[in-house]
């Protein structure tokens, strides 16, 4: 199934980024788009030089193979919608500012629902598509963008993997490991420790680098068509991310009761254990949760950024558009690759928000419609993660939990009374199937 989706993502892409924009590269086929990271590649490695050559090159390398893999197992998603949209930001950025390097870039969107962006430090780019979901406008994406651009110009990324084979590499470290490995009682805490310390001097490197990235980017972004103040609001938005993406709390109890067949409290019910988790054990507690963020010092960073500008910024209509149609992108995914809980979070929160359009609700019977299939053919533990005491994302866990305390005839009778409630507004093929097939097994 991976193989035939990626033989369709290659036929797509040359439709994908047909844009006027010279900055960004253009492919015909797939094989090109394999070459031009080659050809990426080959030139990194070409302005290599020093004692860690070999090493730095290796790097590199496990960088290039990890894009062409991520690319041939269709973790990037291509249409020309996205495309053009992120193009025409990094024509106008470029435009209006000569100093960053024309060389023309690869652009990859990602399907993770995670709102984040990268620079590989080797004119690749990758965004995913939950930047649509959290940023509210065209010019708090540009920002983002402007963000990127700035990493590459500073060249942050190769600097990184320079920084980390040096400090891996060096007689001090080697030292350490030595005096880790030698310790008779608490070697393991030796070695966290160790661990800890050379975390921590990346992330700081890091941090520092997230401020360079920042104030650069707002130069290039200040020089363009978008209101300054996005730079902020961007950074504002995507904070809400550190609490967890799914941080709704699903009324499940109130969706899913009906007159014919009513909720029946125990769906919620965790399974209990028979060791006392009160105080819950992390194996990472160790690390602190400043020190893993994504984005570190977001807070400050807003506020530096803040202190720069002043300008309103208004939502645009486009984008709204686009926000829209990325989140059907999203659904359709989920649903594709069976990630049915991620699936159901997202679809029950626009329903309890009052949105019934006949969008959510067809994806919603297809939900549930996937949920008695694969637990029919017993595979639904094997997709579904179970619920677990100790995941952050609480909200998404008391969803598990639902799932995998529902029989089958419970989603049989569910799917049938969910579809009856809708048969007579939706009309559409496909939720008349997903009716029938509900009905069927009802009989």
């Amino acid at each position: 199934m991976k193989k035939r989706l990626s033989l369709k993502i290659a036929l797509g892409f040359f439709t994908a980024f047909q844009c006027s924009f010279a900055q960004v590269f253009i492919p015909e086929n797939k094989q090109q788009i394999l070459e031009k990271i080659d050809v990426n590649y080959d030139f990194q490695v070409d302005l290599l030089e020093g004692k860690y050559k070999s090493k730095i090159k290796k790097e590199y390398k496990k960088r290039k193979e990890l894009i062409v893999e991520a690319f041939l197992d269709s973790t990037f998603i291509f249409d020309n919608k996205y495309s053009n949209f992120i193009t025409s930001i990094v024509g106008e950025v470029k435009v209006k500012n000569p100093t960053i390097n024309q060389t023309e870039d690869l652009i990859f969107m990602n399907r993770h629902l995670d709102p984040n962006a990268s620079c590989f430090g080797n004119n690749t780019f990758m965004f995913n598509l939950g930047l649509f979901h959290f940023l509210e406008n065209e010019d708090e994406f540009a920002f983002i963008v402007c963000h990127e651009l700035a990493h590459q110009y500073l060249n942050h990324v190769n600097e990184s993997v320079k920084i980390r084979v040096e400090k891996l590499n060096s007689k001090e470290y080697k030292r350490k490991i030595r005096d880790a490995r030698l310790t008779i009682y608490g070697r393991n805490k030796a070695g966290m420790k160790l661990l800890k310390e050379l975390s921590y001097g990346f992330l700081k490197n890091s941090r520092v680098k997230e401020y360079e990235a920042d104030s650069l980017g707002l130069i290039f972004f200040q020089k363009t068509k978008y209101n300054a103040s996005a730079s902020y609001k961007a950074l504002s938005r995507l904070k809400t991310f550190d609490d967890g993406i799914f941080n709704t709390n699903i009324k499940i109890d109130s969706i899913f009761n009906f007159n014919e067949y009513k909720f029946k409290n125990y769906w919620l019910e965790e399974e209990e254990t028979l060791f006392d988790i009160e105080e819950k054990v992390d194996d990472l507690k160790w690390w602190e949760k400043d020190s893993i963020k994504t984005h570190p010092d977001i807070e400050n960073r807003i506020k530096k950024l803040k202190s720069s500008v002043s300008k309103a910024s208004n939502n645009s209509v486009s984008f709204e558009d686009l926000k829209a149609y990325a989140f059907k992108d999203q659904i359709n995914t989920l649903l594709y690759f069976n990630q049915l809980d991620l699936a159901f979070y997202l679809l029950l929160e626009k329903i309890q928000q009052g949105n019934t359009s006949d969008f959510l609700i067809t994806k919603l019977a297809q939900a549930l419609q996937k949920t008695y299939i694969t637990k029919s053919e017993h595979i639904f533990g094997e997709r579904i993660p179970q619920s677990s005491p100790f995941a952050t994302e609480k909200n998404l866990n008391a969803l598990r939990t639902f799932l995998h305390n529902l029989e089958i005839k419970d989603v049989r009778k569910i799917g049938f009374y969910f579809c009856q409630e809708y048969a007579n507004k939706i009309k559409s093929e496909e939720f008349t199937q997903i009716n029938q097939f509900f009905t069927k097994l009802n009989q």
